[in-house]
């Protein structure tokens, strides 16, 4: 589904990601996990093109994201194509970027209504299917000032099914929260995985990829240092780096 090929990225003179390469398959939940800084997010970003990056390749779907090839160049794709790429990506952020003025199902609803020209009331009556799922019908019509972190951050999710993408990506979505609102928020993705969905997490919950995470990868320094199963990883990690990452957060 997803097939990063030796990406690179620099802000400047900054290099935060060096020849990164990844397969996610489809149906498969893969867990980013590393020091604050490694290019967990930049990584995220850029399998949507909401970050640029420099060399190497991202193919999604069969389809390589943010460019094409005019007469065995490669130049920068159009916006409507690479909408139409992030339009199967959906991406909740660890900030929720809720819209303010509208309700919550308002909120679920926008995507389809505007890119996919549903009908409002045929949107609407899928968006309440999702508030269901996500356990928020209740607030359906209530705006996000008036409902908690994790209810924000399940609205969001919520809002990202409703595109009904092939994939989801997940930029830290409980750092944000206080911590008794972590476990609802989880508790949705955990659903999710189970129902076969293709999902890539940046996360520093350790117990959510131990327990959901079909692969978890270890990033430090822009470079992925290992990639495999949970229990490799977080029992036996082979990697010196991923070791000494581990010990401070699982003690």
């Amino acid at each position: 589904m997803i097939d990063v090929r030796n990406v690179g990225k620099a802000f400047g003179n900054l290099t935060v990601l060096r020849d990164v390469s990844l397969e996610v398959r489809a149906g498969e939940v893969v867990v980013i996990i590393g020091p604050s800084g490694s290019g967990k997010t930049t990584l995220l970003r850029c399998l949507n093109y909401l970050e640029e990056y420099d060399s190497g390749e991202v193919w999604f779907d069969g389809q390589l994201v943010g460019y094409r090839d005019l007469n065995g160049r490669r130049v920068p794709d159009t916006e409507a194509n690479i909408a139409a790429v992030r339009a199967q990506m959906g991406m909740v952020f660890q900030h929720f970027h809720l819209w303010p003025h509208k309700t919550v199902l308002e909120n679920v609803i926008e995507g389809p209504r505007i890119v996919r020209r549903i009908p409002a009331g045929t949107a609407a009556e899928s968006g309440r299917a999702l508030l269901d799922k996500v356990g928020l019908l209740d607030k359906a019509d209530v705006y996000p000032s008036k409902i908690s972190g994790g209810q924000m951050q399940r609205a969001a999710i919520a809002r990202a099914l409703a595109m009904e993408p092939k994939a989801l990506l997940f930029d830290e979505p409980t750092s944000a929260l206080d911590p008794e609102l972590v476990g609802e928020v989880l508790e949705v993705m955990k659903r999710l995985a189970l129902e076969g969905t293709t999902m890539v997490v940046v996360s520093h919950e350790i117990g959510f990829a131990r327990e959901v995470a079909d692969r978890i990868v270890m990033m430090d320094e822009g470079r992925i240092v290992e990639v495999g199963a949970p229990e490799q990883i977080l029992e036996n990690p082979a990697h010196a780096r991923t070791q000494s990452f581990l010990s401070k957060v699982l003690h």
